[in-house]
């Protein structure tokens, strides 16, 4: 058995406790929301699904949150895709004989510890070692502070899922050295900056285009939600990516409220413009609208619907006023 000398760490969401694990093993403690803020982690899509339920979902996060958090000038990190399957067994063998750690997106329907009866493509974990005699890869997962055991088999059908909206391809890097930012206060007023230009800007993705400009697109579609037969799913599974899956609320609004205090506390400038109080604002608001979908989810009611619709066109004033105020202030 190969595994490499690792002091697991639980956490909030599976991408920024990645990080957090990475940076740990390497000798450096971040704070989780730290690396969330420092991978400009916030973003929304809407993505409607046609060969799966429930049948139109949202998420509030951005792609590419933890190869952006290990980039600097001249050495910059993506996702990378493979085709073949050997081959994407190979690397993780080859990283990890290295001693590597090694960012994967998964499909946790095929996490046999999950036990979940849905496909939820895009759920990151770190490879941290194999056992060749047993045909198992060993994983860090944000949920479990004990190390998790996927044979080879089942960890080759998480890699390369193809249910909707995010088809996966063997998703991989790997982290082989890393030192702490030298001027951190430069690296996190960059990393507000970048957040607030992809959000308005749009990021695009295999999952789709993260956009501010998407909550709208959210808005007139959700009109059409209690028309379909998954009603009550639809309005359901928005809840949850919003309150409960691995966001801390908000739909990571709080972590990244937490972010920009420590933000504040390391910038005048960021301090001055008040986005730790206004992102707490735009966070309340996300719990508002969670509270609307999950009574929907158990019974429609149009008064509540009304409302919910108010409370969505009102966070996308706020998420704009403030993105805007980073650009044209930060």
């Amino acid at each position: 058995m190969e595994i490499l000398d690792w002091d697991n760490l639980t956490g909030v969401h599976c991408g920024s406790s990645a990080i957090r694990n990475v940076v740990n093993f390497y000798g450096y403690d971040y704070p989780e929301e730290l690396c969330f803020g420092l991978g400009c982690g916030l973003g929304f899509f809407y993505n409607k699904l046609y060969t799966s339920k429930p049948s139109e979902i949202i998420h509030l996060r951005a792609p590419n949150m933890e190869p952006l958090f290990f980039s600097k000038q001249g050495n910059e990190y993506e996702w990378k895709l493979e085709k073949n399957s050997h081959k994407a067994f190979k690397n993780l063998i080859l990283e990890l004989d290295e001693g590597n750690p090694i960012f994967l997106q998964t499909d946790l329907f095929y996490l046999k510890y999950y036990n979940s009866k849905i496909h939820f493509p895009g759920h990151v974990v770190l490879c941290v070692g194999y056992d060749m005699k047993n045909k198992n890869f060993i994983l860090s997962d944000t949920n479990f502070k004990e190390l998790q055991i996927v044979s080879f088999s089942d960890l080759d059908k998480a890699r390369s899922s193809k249910a909707e909206p995010y088809p996966l391809n063997y998703n991989w890097f790997s982290i082989k050295k890393f030192s702490p930012f030298k001027n951190l206060e430069l690296k996190i007023i960059n990393s507000i900056k970048l957040n607030s230009y992809n959000f308005l800007n749009g990021q695009n993705s295999l999952r789709g285009t993260s956009s501010i400009y998407s909550i709208l697109e959210w808005l007139k579609g959700i009109q059409n939600w209690s028309k379909y037969d998954d009603s009550n799913e639809i309005f359901k599974f928005a809840y949850q990516i919003i309150a409960k899956r691995g966001s801390k609320g908000a739909g990571f609004r709080c972590i990244y409220s937490d972010f920009l205090k420590i933000a504040s506390s390391e910038s005048k400038k960021i301090k001055v413009l008040k986005l730790y109080e206004r992102m707490i604002d735009i966070a309340h608001l996300w719990e508002l609208i969670a509270l609307s979908l999950k009574k929907l989810s158990k019974k429609f009611n149009n008064n509540v619907f009304l409302n919910l619709k108010k409370e969505i066109h009102k966070v996308y004033e706020l998420e704009l006023e403030y993105n805007m105020i980073v650009i044209d202030k930060v």
